[in-house]
């Protein structure tokens, strides 16, 4: 195995805009693409337009510090949970993110577009897959949850000259030792990869290939 050596490399700078529609929702257990050059096949579903701010992954510790008798600073620092989030704010009204904001079973739409859904108390703890798609020129960043469950709404604000937000937060939970799955490499699976000259993430002729896929445990 080659030890990688790190260096200063602008190349590896990217901003963060969207490849593609950028977020997808599928049932719980659904792998996402095995590379970052790969179309994210079905069942995975586009989530839709997300307010400017983007998705934000989040991580948070909890620890324990074994202080002993003789110190007053811990000789040792035990993890007893590990948490990662995904949060975004959904802008389209529809089955699927009403579902998903409301935590309950998606209704079928009438032939018209128009539905009526239940908010039920016996139907919370839905679990889902959900991945971001990233892509800066010929650099990508994929960043997918194969188990996770909504953990927090934001406010449902409705307000005249804005749009209606679903605010979403899900927490990933174990599966298999894994919590997340992430992917950098290139959209054209050439062996180096290449951002936008100008930061706007639009696509620039690069040589990149895919890295393997990085597990959050």
């Amino acid at each position: 195995m080659t030890t990688p050596t790190y260096t200063m490399d602008a190349n590896e700078v990217v901003v963060g805009t969207p490849n593609g529609p950028g977020l997808y929702l599928a049932p719980a257990g659904t792998a996402p693409p095995a590379d970052t050059s790969s179309a994210w096949p079905s069942p995975w579903s586009i989530l839709g337009y997300i307010s400017d701010d983007g998705p934000t992954v989040g991580q948070n510790t909890n620890k324990q510090d074994l202080t002993p008798w003789q110190s007053i600073a811990p000789i040792r620092s035990v993890i007893t949970g590990r948490e990662v989030t995904l949060k975004f704010i959904l802008w389209q009204l529809n089955a699927q993110t009403l579902a998903l904001y409301f935590d309950t079973d998606p209704p079928t739409p009438n032939a018209d577009g128009s539905l009526s859904m239940d908010v039920r108390t016996d139907q919370s703890g839905h679990l889902y897959a959900v991945g971001i798609d990233s892509a800066d020129g010929d650099s990508v960043l994929r960043i997918a949850f194969s188990r996770a469950s909504l953990s927090d709404a934001g406010d449902m604000q409705i307000t005249r000259g804005a749009t209606v937000p679903l605010e979403c937060t899900l927490t990933a939970l174990e599966d298999n030792g894994s919590l997340a799955t992430i992917l950098v490499g290139s959209a054209s699976g050439a062996l180096v990869r290449t951002p936008s000259g100008n930061g706007t993430g639009a696509p620039a002729v690069g040589n990149g290939g895919s890295k393997p896929a990085s597990k959050v445990a």
